[in-house]
């Protein structure tokens, strides 16, 4: 859900907790909530009441379908082959995992967290690593970039054409080895 969403979301949610309040105070015989209500949606006023309607329907239809559809449902895997009997494809969870393992294995990296965007030119990886504070950062990010390039192209014959590596934390303490 994007911010836009969110926004979306908030005000609609505002909006119906205001209304179900003033309902309910109507049902409890208070009576200002009701002069609130019938002045606002006189018949006469119908350049408030209907374009009010069409809004809260419209934002409604929107919220019910970002809570319906699936994230990323298109291009969630990349064509790594096409012939006479068919396609090859390789998801893009696959790629994933591949570089968690790619990069897990490079000194000082404590935790991993890619992901992968399919472009034009092959994949799109972003990496965040939580490193340990005896390393290197630019030397160990240039080694993820390199590692991850040479290796996922190794594996899958997909073209790595960018790799993003954001240092999200640097650990405070080495983890214990039993």
């Amino acid at each position: 859900m994007g911010p836009f969403d969110r926004a979306l979301l908030a005000v609609y949610t505002v909006f119906l907790t205001l209304i179900f309040f003033l309902l309910s105070s109507v049902m409890l015989d208070w009576t200002a909530p009701l002069h609130l209500l019938r002045d606002l949606f006189y018949p006469d006023r119908s350049e408030i009441f209907w374009p009010m309607i069409l809004i809260l329907l419209l934002a409604g239809i929107r919220l019910f379908w970002v809570a319906v559809r699936r994230p990323g449902g298109k291009d969630r895997h990349v064509i790594l082959a096409e012939s006479a009997l068919g396609q090859v494809n390789i998801s893009l969870q696959a790629i994933e995992n591949l570089v968690v393992k790619v990069v897990g294995q490079v000194n000082g990296v404590r935790e991993v967290k890619p992901k992968i965007l399919s472009d034009s030119q092959g994949v799109g990886v972003q990496v965040r690593a939580v490193v340990t504070p005896d390393i290197n950062v630019p030397e160990v990010s240039s080694e993820i970039q390199q590692r991850i390039k040479e290796r996922v192209f190794e594996v899958t014959g997909v073209n790595v054409s960018s790799v993003k590596v954001f240092i999200e934390n640097i650990a405070a303490h080495k983890p214990r080895v039993e």
